[in-house]
């Protein structure tokens, strides 16, 4: 089956300011390529020929990241006039042609990093009659994200709000990725709306929502400790440095991120951190566990632990 992909990255990112006051969450850079690449790779690795990107919150800083990508297929852009939700965004790149196809679309969360095997989840909008099929992960923080109950023949029989799970009850994780049939994605109306409204709720309604278990990882980077504790765990104590960074060699430079036009200034340290986006580090400062983000500083000697600072654009 022809494969179109559409992956979300427009939101506001409330839960993430103030970073996202700097740049869009998606766009926020995760050691050498940025947390939208995981989204726009899994696309790939699924099947589709090209991946449409919609954008809108500081939309040009979203698309300078889209374009560092190189994921070996076209990156399609459709920039929203106004914030349409979820839904909306899709019903607006059908609307302009993007998808160019008339078989599903995989719709992935952008701002998400995650590696899944999709092949189950292909399988099954192959062989069923669902209107959309959701990939699952099998859940383990239940009170903190809603919990999917599938049926034995995979069709979701009910999606419940964070909580303890129920005796008997299989909860399981929806980390963003789904497939949604041609049929779906026609019967879309224009304009604004959620994913939640009108797409699930209809289809569940006529037992057409279905879900698989597929392999794989997925991490949320919802809010900026998220991101942080992201980040450092995939640096694996090393660091990363972008081309345009300057540090100065008698800075001491652990397990950090230092990113775009950043600067470290002399006997400057910095552990367990990102410094990005034009953020300095003074001459003898202490950055740990901390963001910094766009045109902020940590002044010369200065003791940064445990913050989260960033310029608005």
């Amino acid at each position: 089956m022809t494969l179109g992909a559409m992956v979300l990255a427009a939101g506001r990112g409330e839960r993430m300011r103030p970073l996202s006051d700097a740049l869009p969450k998606p766009a926020l850079p995760a050691t050498r390529r940025p947390v939208v690449a995981s989204a726009v790779d899994l696309a790939v690795a699924g099947g589709a020929g090209r991946v449409v990107v919609n954008t809108w919150h500081l939309a040009e800083l979203m698309e300078r990241e889209l374009a560092t990508l190189e994921p070996g297929v076209p990156v399609v852009v459709s920039r929203e006039p106004r914030l349409m939700g979820s839904a909306g965004a899709l019903t607006l790149a059908r609307d302009r042609g993007l998808f160019g196809n008339g078989g599903p679309l995989l719709v992935v969360n952008g701002d998400g990093l995650l590696n899944l095997d999709l092949t189950p989840l292909l399988h099954r909008m192959a062989t069923t009659d669902d209107l959309v099929s959701l990939a699952l992960l099998p859940h383990l923080e239940p009170t903190r994200w809603s919990r999917v109950e599938l049926d034995p023949d995979g069709t979701v029989c009910r999606i419940r709000p964070p909580g303890t799970p129920e005796p008997g009850e299989v909860p399981l994780l929806y980390p963003g990725v789904m497939l949604v049939s041609h049929a779906a994605l026609e019967g879309l109306d224009g304009g604004p709306g959620q994913i939640p409204d009108l797409l699930w709720r209809p289809a569940l309604a006529e037992h057409r929502l279905g879900g698989v278990v597929v392999a794989g990882h997925w991490r949320e980077v919802g809010t900026p400790r998220d991101y942080l504790e992201a980040v450092v765990d995939r640096l694996g104590g090393g660091r990363a440095d972008h081309p345009t960074a300057v540090v100065d060699r008698s800075a001491a430079v652990g397990s950090a991120l230092i990113g775009r036009d950043a600067r470290v200034e002399a006997r400057a340290m910095v552990g367990d951190s990102v410094v990005a986006e034009g953020a300095t580090v003074g001459r003898g400062a202490r950055v740990l566990r901390s963001v910094l983000l766009g045109a902020v500083a940590a002044a010369p000697g200065e003791v940064v632990v445990g913050e989260f600072r960033a310029a608005p654009r």
